[in-house]
């Protein structure tokens, strides 16, 4: 288990997971007098890039179920510590794109989505 969207685990619909360690600065940031620079770091987020694989019907619909609130909990296998670590993050436009519907079978191509710590 490397990636959960509140209590689920989503571990078998992900085929690829990037990480984004942000440092947020200040406006006051930039170079001073004497051409030094000078940032002033007021925060430091996580932003996971997720590309989930091909998708079947019900495992689509059981995804954007459990991102439907916007705002989720993300736990997510950190490569820092190697351990799960549980982030609030909201959620980048879901954009299913079907890849074939048939009578009984419908699959929807891998699909991206980002979760940005709030």
């Amino acid at each position: 288990m490397y990636f959960k969207i509140n209590n689920t685990d989503f571990s078998h619909l992900v085929s690829g997971m990037r990480i984004g360690f942000e440092t947020l600065v200040s406006d006051n940031s930039g170079r001073n007098a004497n051409g030094d620079t000078v940032i002033d770091v007021i925060n430091n987020k996580v932003k996971v890039y997720i590309t989930f694989r091909h998708m079947t019907d019900t495992e689509m619909n059981s995804l954007l179920a459990a991102i439907n609130d916007y705002v989720v909990n993300v736990s997510f296998r950190n490569p820092k510590s190697g351990t799960l670590k549980t982030i609030t993050a909201y959620t980048g436009t879901p954009e299913p794109e079907y890849y074939t519907i048939q009578d009984n079978l419908v699959i929807y191509n891998p699909m991206e989505l980002n979760f940005i710590e709030l």
